[in-house]
């Protein structure tokens, strides 16, 4: 696990395609949880949660960046470890699941025959949780309702997969893997629209990028463009 700002964690499965899963405390030790990465990774996120903060019953609300296998699949063993504990309600039904309402239609598909769905959409600017000023700011092209997610205190970006951090560097995910390659590189640069100082990627360690870097690796994706 690592501490990312003072209420803001990773944690990371094992191999090169695990997804970080962010882990965001609040006042009142109640968890936001963005992403859940692999199912294969998923004992690990469980245990390292339960070390950290004592059990699941703190988890009060998941928010999907996307639909895509390789950042939804951990919630159905999520889920599942959280109906062994005691309570009156289903985990479906005391956890706020999140994603975009463009991605809403798509996500059933993405799980794979699992049957959860989200139970909150959320729109373009639409704050999700008014404590910690997180902020859905929709970035389409890589999925149809794909967000970025502003913690606007911290001044952190989560970028979801609009941008990978690898080890030679920054980079746009392959092009087989979006939805809409062209509507990725029109609408990458809406981010630029907001303030914060670092963003952090998904996919191998979590690594928070000052955003100078990020914008001009955007710059670089613009002049790519215009050159097609």
């Amino acid at each position: 696990m690592k501490q990312l700002a003072e209420n803001v964690y990773s944690i990371t499965g094992k191999g090169f395609f695990s997804v970080p899963v962010f882990v965001l405390e609040k006042q009142n030790g109640m968890l936001i949880l963005i992403d859940t990465g692999l199912e294969k990774d998923s004992n690990i996120i469980i245990k390292k949660i339960r070390k950290k903060w004592g059990d699941l019953e703190k988890i009060e609300r998941i928010v999907f960046t996307h639909r895509h296998y390789d950042h939804t699949a951990g919630l159905a063993p999520l889920i599942r470890e959280m109906t062994t504990i005691s309570a009156p309600e289903s985990p479906q039904e005391r956890v706020e699941i999140v994603c975009h309402e463009d991605e809403a239609p798509h996500f059933a598909n993405a799980l794979r025959g699992q049957v959860i769905n989200p139970n909150r959409t959320v729109k373009h600017n639409e704050v999700i949780d008014k404590e910690l000023k997180l902020i859905a700011i929709h970035v389409p092209g890589h999925s149809w309702g794909h967000i970025c997610l502003l913690l606007e205190k911290e001044k952190l970006l989560f970028l979801g997969d609009t941008i990978m951090y690898m080890p030679f560097g920054l980079r746009e995910v392959f092009e087989k893997y979006h939805d809409d390659f062209e509507q990725y590189q029109e609408t990458l640069k809406t981010i630029l629209d907001y303030e914060w100082d670092f963003a952090i990627p998904s996919h191998m360690t979590a690594k928070k990028i000052p955003r100078k870097k990020i914008e001009k690796f955007i710059e670089k994706v613009n002049k790519k463009k215009s050159k097609e």
